[in-house]
């Protein structure tokens, strides 16, 4: 049998993979998930072949960004710029290489920044489920899915069993001891059986974080205000819904960014019906939405206004940004039985307008047309077949074309004097005469087979070719900014209209072992990217020129005639290049005795460029999460330990810094006074360790607008949040 000495070479995670691989080879291909029995782990996650879905309300601890949530889930973690700006990474993919999903629909962030990224417009407390597709998603989990699937789902009232009608109801409070952060939510609603009405709404607020060791991180605040109301009607066919939901972020902060936010102010209307079968055993999903967001954000309300350092009295460099975003996105799916299984096909759509404008508000002459009229529409179509070709052996198999149109309205630079006035001008000439209309055709193609050799063990290969088009920050941008969907690496971009889409080439493979004690559920995964999109530097040009001019006013003395390649006089470029990713990760866990448990998660990746020696930018490192838990009658208690690697494979071009590996420890409990009343209370991070971590971004803010130091330099990693009390609690009726 196979066997390999780990004891002593778990920082070198080939050899965890060379295990799975090893264990790999002892087994034959898989089976379909649908039988797959479901695994109860810490932190109310459920875990299946296919997939991980997690219960914010069940959580012992619900943190205020709901991509904190992601990083109890193999594989999965959070990029962080500030309070509320989680973006979701998956095996090394983020931003809008995964595929976000809002009740089954795709959203716009009206921040060109992703200051409010996908999961920041559902509030946990709104939130039923967030699940994660492992491994490749099928085709009919959405289009653009390169770097996988992540699906939310908002918390509806239930309708009534009985002939009268019913109400129902739950508020969730909590409070955090560490910012001074309390948040309020939750639902009131009444139900027939054949309607249901409710409205929901919540409120969070937090100051600013401190550090281990209690030291400031300025400006991180913020504050959210969300409100909704939805409406179900149920008849012999099936279910029908409208839907309302209005949302306010007002001054919160984020250090890794150039600017703050304002506002963000959205309105979302939508609609969706999901059938019962008819008379031919077709079912019929439907979900439609239409969003409308109006974003503001500036660099001198909650921090310190910067300089122009080379110009003598010259006033401070304040700047606002103004953008909107405008999205409507429909999903229409027909499933029916069809050969062993269930032929599924479908249409969907994600039509979204973006205008972003840069002004001086103390200068009426200065507008900088950041992205103006920039339309991204997508149309795609799918079939899948899953299909039980044996009792233990599956099959699906997934097309999908998906059509991308995308242009841009002409822009222009006002108000640039001095050495950047010609550049600038010569910038916006040249984007706006280029072929700024622009359409790709993706085509994706997924095969997975399960087998189930018995009740305890299931195995699972799968291949998939996958396609996504640029976005529109990496084909519009046209003068050097840092508008780069949270990048968040101090490097100024410019795109490329002429970009291609990005293929890649994925297999995986993994299998679900499952005992009465014992669970252990490891995948491991390559994926080769041909044209991947990734910023390369530009020495030379009119961006080249504009940014070096401007740098030498910035930094002052010359600074970038001086040091032509230095980083921060260099812009990047998006451009295409070829990288791979590659990786192992598992859910784990035994049940020691009926009251003790542990059970946890391990998971590493590796990105590198292939057409040069380079790393990619912002890679989780190796990391894992372990929970030792007593259940009792009424109450449960969990000690959890968090484990983070060293990441010394970093990216040059990106200008990335090393960081070390650290270790957290938290104490959690639950006791449920009655069957209406939860009360959850904690301490995170006991050892209030000062630790960096690799998915946050670096600091740009010495001060605060108050005059506020942070504790943390300008330039440094931004650390991650020190000792921690909660309480937490939820009522329901």
């Amino acid at each position: 049998m196979y066997s390999h000495n780990c004891a002593h070479d778990l920082k070198r995670i080939k050899c965890f993979i060379s295990v799975l691989a090893g264990m790999m080879l002892l087994t034959s291909p898989v089976y379909a998930a649908e039988d797959t029995p479901m695994i109860k782990v810490e932190g109310s996650a459920i875990e299946k072949l296919d997939s991980v879905t997690i219960q914010p309300s069940e959580q012992t601890y619900t943190p205020t960004d709901t991509a904190d949530i992601l990083k109890t889930v193999p594989g999965a973690n959070a990029n962080k710029n500030g309070s509320m700006t989680g973006i979701a990474q998956y095996r090394g993919m983020y931003g809008t290489r995964v595929n976000v999903q809002v009740d089954g629909l795709n959203v716009a962030p009206a921040g060109p920044n992703w200051m409010d990224p996908p999961l920041s417009h559902l509030a946990p407390v709104q939130l039923e489920s967030i699940n994660v597709i492992r491994g490749i998603s099928p085709v009919s989990a959405g289009a653009e899915s390169i770097g996988g699937t992540i699906t939310t789902k908002k918390a509806h009232m239930p309708f009534a069993m009985g002939d009268n009608i019913e109400s129902h109801g739950n508020i969730s409070t909590g409070y955090d001891s560490n910012n001074s952060a309390y948040t309020v939510g939750g639902q009131l609603g009444a139900s027939s059986k054949h309607d249901r009405f409710q409205v929901q709404g919540d409120f969070d607020k937090g100051q600013d974080m401190k550090a281990g060791n209690g030291l400031d991180i300025v400006p991180t605040q913020y504050k959210r205000s969300t409100f909704g109301a939805d409406y179900g009607h149920q008849f012999s066919g099936g279910e029908f819904n409208l839907g309302y939901d209005r949302e306010k972020v007002d001054n919160s902060g984020s250090p890794a960014l150039p600017m703050d936010i304002i506002y963000v102010k959205g309105n979302t209307f939508s609609t969706g019906y999901k059938s019962n079968d008819d008379l031919v055993g077709i079912k019929w999903l439907t979900n439609i939405h239409y969003m409308d967001t109006d974003h503001l954000m500036n660099n001198y309300s909650l921090r310190k206004v910067p300089l122009m350092l080379g110009v003598v009295g010259t006033p401070a460099m304040a700047r606002n940004s103004l953008s909107n975003a405008k999205d409507f996105a429909y999903n229409i799916q027909a499933s029916m039985p069809m050969s062993f299984g269930t032929w599924t096909v479908g249409t969907d759509g994600w039509l979204v307008k973006h205008n972003a404008d840069v002004f001086d508000p103390n200068n009426t002459a200065f507008l900088l047309n950041n992205y103006n009229d920039v339309t991204r529409n997508r149309y795609s179509l799918f079939s899948e077949w899953n299909a039980n070709i044996t009792d233990s052996f599956g099959i699906q198999l997934g097309v999908r074309y998906t059509r991308v149109n995308m242009n841009s309205g002409q822009v222009a630079a006002n108000g640039f004097g001095g050495m950047l006035a010609a550049p600038i001008a010569t910038l916006a000439s040249n984007f706006n005469n280029s072929q700024l209309s622009q359409n790709d055709n993706l085509f994706d193609v997924t095969l997975q087979l399960s087998q189930r050799v018995n009740n305890q063990l299931t195995f699972k290969i799968g291949a998939a070719r996958k396609q996504r088009a640029p976005s529109y920050q990496e084909r519009y941008l046209w003068s050097p900014l840092e508008s780069t969907a949270g990048l968040a690496d101090k490097r100024t971009y410019v795109g490329d209209v002429n970009l291609s889409p990005e293929t890649s080439y994925h297999v995986d493979a993994g299998f679900d072992w499952q005992s009465e004690r014992v669970y252990f559920t490891p995948r491991v995964f390559y994926k080769r990217v041909k044209n991947y999109i990734q910023g390369t530097p530009l020495t030379s040009g009119t961006a080249y020129t504009f940014r070096k001019n401007q740098g030498n006013m910035l930094k002052g003395g010359g600074f970038c005639t001086a040091n032509p390649t230095n980083p921060f006089c260099v812009p990047l470029q998006f451009s295409n290049t070829d990288a791979e990713f590659y990786g192992a990760d598992a859910g784990l866990g035994v049940n020691i005795t009926e009251h003790i448990t542990i059970d946890g998660t391990i998971s590493y990746v590796r990105g590198k460029r292939k057409d040069i020696t380079d790393n990619l930018y912002r890679i989780a490192p190796l990391n894992s999460n372990i929970n030792l838990s007593y259940y009792g009658d009424a109450w449960s208690v969990s000690a959890q330990s968090i484990f983070y690697g060293k990441q010394n494979q970093v990216s040059s071009t990106n200008s990335e810094k090393k960081t070390a590996g650290y270790s957290i420890f938290n104490l959690q409990g639950r006791y449920a006074i009655n069957q209406h009343i939860e009360l959850r209370a904690g301490i995170n991070n006991i050892l209030d360790r000062f630790y960096q971590d690799h998915l946050g971004g670096y600091n740009r803010v010495s001060t605060d607008v108050n005059g506020q130091a942070s504790a943390i330099a300008k330039g440094v990693r931004l650390p991650g949040q020190g000792r921690n009390y909660f309480i937490q609690a939820r009522g329901n009726f």
